[in-house]
C-alpha cells in the first residue's frame, strides 16, 4: 500500500466517524450540528487539496453508503465552505441558523466574505426564505444597501410552520394520551420552543376562552409569535388527525381573533400537531377554510435515528 492510498483510507475513516458521531447525537437534528458536520468534513478534505478532484471523487465513492448527500459535488461544496469560514466565525455568526441549501446559494453567489456574512445576517434577521433571498440577489441588495421588503404576511405564516418537529426530549414510553404529550411539551418548554423555531412564546396551556355564550373552551397550547405579531393556536393530536379537528381549530382561530387579538396583532395562525396526516383529508377539509392553518407532524425520541440519518443525507 503506497502512502497516498494509506492517507486516503485514513481520511475516509475520519469522515465516516464524523458522520457516525453526528448520527449518534440526538441533537444533530438542530441545524447547527449538520452545518458543523459539513465544516469538519470540508476541513478534512482541504488537508489534501493539492491532490486534486480525483481524490475527492474517490472519497465520494467510498461514502456511497451514506447517500447522495456525500456525492462529489456535495463534498466539493463542503470543501469550499470550510475554506471560506473558520469554525469561530461559524459559531459567532448566525451561520448555523441558516439551512445548508441556503448557505450554498449565498457562498456561490457572493464575491467576498463580507458580502456573504451580510446576506447570512440579513437572512437570519429577516427570516428570508430561499426565494426571498434570491430576490435580494436580483436587486443586488448588498451593493445598493437596499432590501426588497416584498414579503407577504402569508409568506411569513408559511415559514413559521415546520413540516416535521423532532421531539427528541419526549419518549414513547411516557406518552399514552394527548394529556401526556402536552405534559411533556410544557415540562420541556424551552426545548419545545427551540424546535418550533425563533419567535415563539408560550401564552398558556389549556388556555381558556370565555365567549359571550357562557361556555368555556380550552386551547391545548396558545402561543404568540413575536416576528409575525400574531397568536398561534396549537392543537395536539396523539395520532392521525380527523376532518373534525380542522373545524375545531378553525373555531379556536376565529375565537382568538374575536376575544384576544388587539389592533397591533395580525390574524391568528393555527397548527395541528399530529403523528400522521392523510393528504386527501387535509386538502379536502381545507377547501373553503380561509384562516391560515398548517400541519406539523412530530417524531418522538425512539423514531429519530432513521429520521436523523435521512436529514444528514439530504442536500437541498
Amino acid at each position: 500500500m503506497n502512502e497516498i492510498e494509506k492517507v486516503y483510507l485514513d481520511d475516509l475513516q475520519k469522515i465516516k466517524e464524523t458522520i457516525r458521531d453526528a448520527k449518534n447525537q440526538t441533537l444533530v437534528v438542530v441545524n447547527s450540528a449538520v452545518i458543523l458536520t459539513y465544516y469538519k468534513i470540508g476541513s478534512i478534505i482541504n488537508q489534501r487539496k493539492t491532490w486534486g478532484s480525483n481524490y475527492v471523487r474517490k472519497l465520494a465513492n467510498g461514502l456511497e453508503e451514506y447517500g447522495k448527500g456525500y456525492s462529489f459535488d456535495s463534498l466539493m461544496k463542503m470543501s469550499q465552505f470550510a475554506l471560506i469560514f473558520t469554525q469561530n466565525e461559524i459559531l459567532e455568526q448566525p451561520v448555523t441558523k441558516i439551512a445548508w441549501g441556503t448557505l450554498i446559494k449565498i457562498f456561490t453567489k457572493c464575491s467576498s466574505k463580507e458580502e456573504m456574512l451580510w446576506y447570512i445576517n440579513q437572512t437570519y434577521k429577516n427570516r428570508w426564505s430561499r426565494s426571498v433571498l434570491l430576490k435580494q440577489f436580483e436587486i443586488d441588495a448588498y451593493s445598493r444597501g437596499i432590501i426588497d421588503p416584498a414579503t407577504s404576511q402569508a409568506d411569513f405564516n408559511k415559514e413559521i410552520i415546520k413540516d416535521t418537529l423532532a421531539l427528541h426530549f419526549v419518549s414513547e414510553k411516557d406518552v399514552h394520551s394527548e394529556k401526556d404529550l402536552k405534559d411533556r411539551l410544557v415540562d420541556n418548554i424551552i426545548l419545545f420552543l427551540q424546535e418550533l423555531g425563533q419567535g415563539f412564546a408560550l401564552v398558556g396551556r389549556e388556555y381558556r376562552l370565555s365567549p359571550p355564550n357562557g361556555k368555556n373552551y380550552y386551547i391545548d397550547l396558545l402561543m404568540y409569535h413575536t416576528k409575525i405579531h400574531a397568536y398561534v393556536v396549537i392543537e395536539v393530536k396523539l395520532d392521525c388527525i380527523e376532518p373534525s379537528d380542522f373545524g375545531q381549530l378553525n373555531f379556536y382561530i376565529n375565537a382568538v381573533n374575536d376575544l384576544e387579538k388587539t389592533g397591533g396583532d395580525n390574524d391568528t395562525v393555527g397548527i395541528l400537531l399530529c403523528k400522521n396526516a392523510n393528504n386527501y383529508e387535509i386538502q379536502t377539509t381545507l377547501k373553503g377554510i380561509n384562516n391560515p392553518i398548517g400541519i406539523s407532524k412530530y417524531k418522538l425520541l425512539e423514531e429519530l435515528p432513521s429520521y436523523l440519518q435521512k436529514r444528514l443525507k439530504e442536500i437541498e
